[in-house]
């Protein structure tokens, strides 16, 4: 069975979402549950319907984005919704224009920088590079898309996503190692190019062996698609852009209102994340956790009681913030067609560690269970069930967490060169490490909350259990190798007015 498409583990949760119970009392909403309305959903599968669905979401593009980008999602949204049998091939169609228009979403900064430090500043036409690079990386995912739909059980495709980690592991080594100059830069623009692409592109050669597999075209369409993503696919790959797939009017009006309830509530959480910003460090003021950690390492600490204050601050502000651009993501993806999960759904309802980790990037977790809990979970340690979990739970989100950071800030290895990128990375190894042990002790309690639980067993105080692990985790959760685990842990010790 092959791990990602096949049958999920039982041990693995499905997206809170899918499972939640009947919706809450309209009174209890700040955005009315438009979507349940039946009138509502008959008069949105009308072209009037539709026309003024997409006009209310343009308008709130608009509020959040400068018109050129808004338009441009705006006229593909149009022809996705109108143009219901073509709707594959706009996404593909509209993923390009995104390119055009938008401009890559690659960061260069340290291409730049290398350009500038070897003194090729003059030598390089770098707008032409990338354009030439990022095709050439197009056109490579493409023909290997195709071997892999053609020659399905040729040996580099049975495993195509451990042949794609030896070619870019293979790719970093040769350009970090042996090349110099002009040639090095260019190399680098192809390295930093295939890894911002890498698991677009092996959802797309796993999706390419089955038998139901979409063409080369609408596979280069789920490459960072046009209503956005990280170099975390969202939602996944082409196959599950086809389960979700809206198929006839209904689920597609449906869909849409939904999409405009979620753009609608991240503009609600947009103004209170603002609003918390304002309140957090210009009313009080609380320090940022970056000020404060440099202080900190400065060894001018802010009092421990202040250092908590911009701990708590810095957890609020990253989940306000992953909310308002996941729930756009989601939002423009609903209103393109599909019936996509959050990316993000009510993590603070968490009373597991193992279910906020669901509940907070849930797309993100998703790629590290497809890639390594699946594969470990289905080969490894069968006669032994708990052993088997948490073996495939520490290969998700320890070593699959290090791996995929790894490749997403790959500018370090062209930095500080390949061995010290790898030694300098110990303080998210470590993060990683505390992330699967808590996950999987989470999973191996599996106990079901009792309604006669004691006070300090109260749902309440599971939740902030949970909120208060994340929160400490933060600590560690550093990619920049800019400081030792050492100071990580007395900065951890001075939380607790210990240490320093």
């Amino acid at each position: 069975m092959n791990p990602v498409t096949g049958t999920p583990a039982p041990t693995v949760a499905p997206h809170p979402e899918a499972s939640a119970r009947a919706p809450r009392s309209a009174a209890l909403r700040l955005v009315p549950a438009i979507d349940t309305y039946p009138r509502v959903v008959a008069w949105a599968q009308t072209r009037l319907g539709k026309a003024l669905l997409l006009s209310l979401f343009a308008a709130g593009l608009f509020l959040r984005f400068d018109p050129r980008t808004s338009l441009a999602m705006t006229a593909i949204l149009a022809a996705a919704t109108f143009l219901p049998n073509y709707r594959r091939w706009i996404v593909t169609a509209g993923t390009l224009l995104w390119l055009m228009v938008g401009g890559s979403w690659i960061d260069w900064t340290v291409v730049q920088f290398l350009i500038t430090t070897r003194g090729l500043a003059g030598a390089i036409n770098f707008p032409l590079l990338q354009s030439v690079v990022l095709v050439a990386v197009l056109v490579l995912s493409a023909g290997w898309i195709g071997l892999a739909r053609r020659y399905p059980r040729a040996l580099p495709f049975r495993r195509p996503v451990l042949t794609l980690t030896i070619f870019y592991g293979v790719a970093v080594v040769f350009t970090s190692g042996i090349l110099i100059g002009r040639n090095s830069v260019i190399a680098w623009m192809f390295v930093f190019t295939l890894g911002a692409y890498f698991w677009f592109l092996g959802y797309a050669l796993v999706d390419a062996r089955a038998r139901d597999g979409d063409s080369v075209g609408l596979q280069l369409g789920t490459f960072h698609p046009f209503w956005g993503s990280t170099t975390t696919p969202v939602p996944k790959g082409a196959s599950y852009l086809r389960r979700i797939e809206c198929k006839d009017p209904q689920a597609l009006a449906v869909t849409q209102l939904k999409a405009l309830k979620l753009l609608a509530w991240a503009g609600i959480l947009y103004i209170s994340s603002r609003l918390f910003v304002g309140i957090a460090h210009v009313a009080l003021p609380i320090p940022s956790y970056q000020v404060a950690f440099n202080s900190f390492v400065a060894s001018t600490p802010f009092p421990w009681y202040v250092c908590w204050l911009a701990l708590i601050t810095v957890f609020v502000e990253n989940l306000l913030s992953l909310c308002v651009w996941g729930h756009t993501v989601i939002a423009c993806c609903r209103m393109a067609g599909f019936r996509a999960l959050r990316n993000t759904y009510r993590p603070l309802e968490a009373r597991t560690i193992a279910e906020f980790w669901n509940r907070y990037y849930f797309y993100f977790k998703e790629l590290l269970v497809d890639f390594f809990f699946y594969p470990t979970f289905f080969r490894w340690f069968k006669p032994h069930k708990r052993l088997r979990l948490a073996a495939a739970t520490f290969m998700a989100a320890g070593f699959g967490n290090m791996f995929f950071h790894f490749i997403r800030d790959i500018g370090y290895v062209a930095t500080f060169g390949l061995w010290q990128a790898v030694i300098r990375y110990h303080v998210y190894a470590v993060y990683c490490l505390i992330l699967s042990g808590g996950i999987v002790v989470s999973q191996l309690r599996n106990k079901a909350p009792r309604r006669t639980a004691r006070w300090f067993e109260a749902p309440l105080f599971q939740r902030l259990g949970v909120v208060l692990f994340y929160c400490l985790l933060q600590v560690f959760d550093d990619t920049g190798r800019s400081h030792p685990i050492t100071t990580h842990l007395a900065f951890l010790l001075h939380l607790f007015h210990m240490g320093r």
